[in-house]
């Protein structure tokens, strides 16, 4: 009997370390040499596995997609007919944050370097894409008499009050911040029923 396959393994090992990197050093900053050791392993175990830096940093974005679509399937899955905008809400901003603080950073320093590397900008746009469509068609469903071109706007600007406020989740705000927030995109969400 031959080893066992470690490929997927290793590969999970050396993007959460990449990860960790990243949201430490920053993409620039993240060399093999220090995802190697986060990782405790060989740089040429790191390149046998990943390849070269760039193709990390796609694996990664395509990772952060895969998780966000995953994410928001059983979001939607799980969503009950009743009571939807206030579960959508806890959904893009719940009380408890998540230790994600590492994602949040590779998110933003991915979409940061999206310009540099098409495959991850085409990802990145799909990741943002997708948390609107699908925020458009939560709002479709509690208000299925608004315009669907006002429901994508008010969508949008939902998620990107998500994105400022998790932007901010380094300096642990304290928690009118997190009502703030909600309160503005309830106030958009609002504008639907008028």
């Amino acid at each position: 009997m031959g080893r066992p396959d470690l490929t997927a393994v290793r590969t999970a090992e050396i993007l959460d370390a990449f990860e960790h990197c990243v949201a430490r050093f920053g993409l620039h900053g993240s060399s093999l040499e220090r995802v190697a050791e986060r990782a405790g392993m060989k740089r040429s175990v790191v390149r046998h596995y990943m390849g070269n830096r760039d193709d990390m940093i796609v694996a990664l974005a395509e990772r952060v997609a895969a998780e966000c679509h995953a994410q928001l399937t059983a979001y939607v899955a799980s969503v009950p007919e009743q009571r939807r905008v206030d579960q959508l809400l806890a959904f893009f901003f719940p009380n408890t944050q998540a230790d994600t603080t590492d994602s949040l950073m590779a998110v933003e320093s991915l979409i940061a370097a999206a310009e540099d590397y098409p495959r991850v900008q085409e990802l990145m746009t799909g990741y943002v894409e997708e948390m609107v469509n699908m925020t458009t068609e939560q709002l479709r469903l509690a208000h299925p008499n608004a315009i669907k071109a006002q429901c994508w706007t008010v969508a949008y600007g939902v998620v990107g009050v998500c994105f400022n406020h998790a932007s901010l989740a380094p300096l642990a705000l304290p928690t009118k911040y997190l009502k703030a927030a909600r309160a503005s995109a309830r106030a958009l969400i609002d504008t639907l029923s008028s």
